[in-house]
């Protein structure tokens, strides 16, 4: 029993490294897996762009979400403001989207025109642009179950993403899948930082990197948060967007 008990002690302090800080990289990933099942509802900035072989082929996409809720696979609840710059282009695109849970809108205001429908297709071929702030581990059911199950999982070391000290977890999955950096707020477990990378057809390498600023757990949303507010001169139309 004695030898039971200096084994586990032993363990834990395996664990924790000076002031408590974590040193293994799987429970890293199991507090951010509850952390992240528990938000009822989060807000933040994010800035998306490509990562090596992407980084010229995806467009940069800086703006805000505030998302609520889970419904197959997405959020629930969703409203995105962004502004996206395409490779090759100085110009800047700016689209707001979003969905009450019912009914779901993409305003062009380049265009004065707000699509909205019950279906999703009425994003239209911006859907994915405009969802690229959306980190779809936040409020998700199975948070990180993936990288809890991958082939490998380590502590690489300490970082500092905005004004948040993060643990910088790197994470291998299956060969189809490639690799993930995790850099989780050592306050809340959050993520601050994920760069995830994948192999190309042609044996490159490409991902996306997304940074997290301003993140605010559950907070205060009224009840029109959600919903389409047409702006002064606007169409509304239930055509999908092009």
């Amino acid at each position: 029993a004695l030898g039971l008990s200096l084994l586990l002690s032993s363990a834990v302090a395996q664990d924790a490294g000076k002031d408590g800080e974590l040193t293994a990289g799987l429970e890293i990933l199991k507090k951010a897996d509850a952390a992240a099942k528990a938000l009822k509802a989060v807000q933040y900035k994010a800035v998306a762009k490509g990562l090596g072989a992407d980084e010229a082929r995806l467009p940069k996409v800086e703006g805000t979400a505030v998302m609520s809720g889970w419904l197959n696979s997405a959020p629930q609840k969703f409203r995105y403001e962004v502004k996206v710059q395409r490779p090759g282009s100085s110009e800047i695109e700016e689209y707001s989207a979003g969905s009450d849970g019912n009914m779901v809108y993409l305003v062009d205001p380049s265009k004065k025109i707000a699509y909205e429908d019950i279906d999703p297709a009425v994003l239209g071929s911006n859907a994915r642009v405009v969802g690229s702030v959306a980190v779809r581990k936040l409020l998700n059911p199975e948070a990180f179950a993936d990288e809890i199950k991958a082939e490998k999982v380590e502590l690489k070391g300490m970082a500092t993403i905005g004004d948040h000290d993060c643990y910088e977890v790197h994470v291998h999955y299956d060969k189809d899948e490639g690799d993930g950096v995790w850099f989780f707020s050592k306050k809340d477990f959050l993520p601050r930082r994920i760069d995830r990378m994948f192999p190309t057809r042609n044996g490159e390498t490409g991902g996306r990197q997304t940074i997290l600023t301003d993140l605010v757990v559950n907070p205060k949303l009224d009840n029109n948060a959600f919903k389409l507010t047409l702006p002064e001169g606007f169409t509304k139309t239930d055509d999908f967007a092009p």
